[in-house]
């Protein structure tokens, strides 16, 4: 990753949340150094805009992460253009290092920065993350107590996000996706099957529902499948989402099927949805017991899209 990066006014302007025009000001009053490209325009090193907005008191995106200025919006900048690779290298360089709380900062800053949708947030800055420290581990570049830490550090971030959201809808702000009135607020329950002590899965789509209206009860990790029927029954959700183990098994989705089947309450319908376990190769609809639907999404943009076509909202027709 390349430590000198030079930024155009309008970059200038976007990280200094500033008009383009203030920048060119600075500059041409000699406050902002800049140089000049043979057609004229002027280059702004990432490393000198932060010293400037330092100086002035401007906390910017880039503030958190001296002497990483360079690398990290590098690294926001490719995924905007679609490329996950430079954000991937940043955050195992920082893990391999044990500066975890600067991995925290860096998706913060990503969830933060609106350029991506949540569902591409977890789908390819967190999950493509941990496929990627899964490899360090194989490889013996990293240790399970350095995977544990990253998961910690990423899990540290979506609850700040969380937290920013919450106060954001207490103060009035609109929530992504089809939010229901209070009174006719869907409600689910989420978490992770007996056995899967990784949440991270679990924890993105407690928070993609909760950002499309929901209300979540989550029990967290290591959940045996009769607690997810109590607290559906109990709570009358429309939607029990659950996590089973990385190394989970046909076996474990029926059982788990079997067991809610003994609570089902034909009068208070529900689906079921499992994730993780991906190398099963299972995906889509399948209709197994009494339940509403049973689906098997690894993706939270595909729950998105079965949310968007009425997932835990519809009644069987009898």
């Amino acid at each position: 990753m390349k430590s000198r990066v030079e930024l155009t006014s309008t970059e200038a302007a976007t990280l200094l949340d500033v008009h383009p025009s203030t920048v060119k000001r600075w500059c041409n009053d000699g406050e902002l150094p800049f140089e000049q490209t043979p057609g004229g325009h002027r280059r702004i090193r990432v490393d000198q805009a932060v010293g400037f907005a330092r100086n002035r008191g401007i906390r910017t995106v880039l503030s958190p992460f001296h002497p990483f200025e360079a690398h990290v919006w590098t690294a926001l900048r490719d995924v905007e253009g679609g490329s996950y690779a430079t954000l991937h290298a940043l955050a195992l360089q920082w893990a391999r290092r044990g500066d975890f709380d600067r991995l925290e900062e860096l998706y913060l800053a990503l969830g933060r920065g609106g350029v991506l949708s949540f569902p591409d947030f977890c789908d390819l800055a967190v999950r493509g993350l941990m496929a990627a420290v899964g490899e360090e581990w194989q490889t013996g570049r990293l240790r399970v107590g350095d995977e544990h830490m990253v998961s910690q550090a990423v899990t540290a971030a979506l609850m700040g996000l969380r937290r920013e959201w919450l106060d954001a809808r207490g103060t009035g702000t609109r929530r992504e996706g089809n939010g229901a009135s209070p009174g006719a607020q869907p409600v689910a329950v989420v978490g992770t099957i007996e056995g899967n002590h990784h949440q991270l899965g679990a924890l993105c789509v407690r928070l993609l529902l909760e950002r499309a209206g929901w209300k979540v009860f989550y029990p967290g990790a290591d959940v045996p499948p009769e607690d997810f029927g109590v607290i559906q029954m109990s709570r009358e959700a429309t939607l029990v989402c659950i996590s089973l183990p990385p190394a989970g098994t046909i076996g474990d989705v029926s059982r788990t099927l079997e067991i809610l089947a003994e609570f089902y309450d034909r009068a208070r319908p529900y689906s079921v949805v499992f994730g993780g376990a991906s190398y099963l190769g299972l995906e889509g609809n399948v209709q197994d017991g009494p339940f509403e639907s049973v689906q098997f999404l690894q993706e939270c943009s595909t729950l998105t899209e079965s949310l968007d076509g009425g997932l835990g909202r519809k009644r069987r027709q009898t």
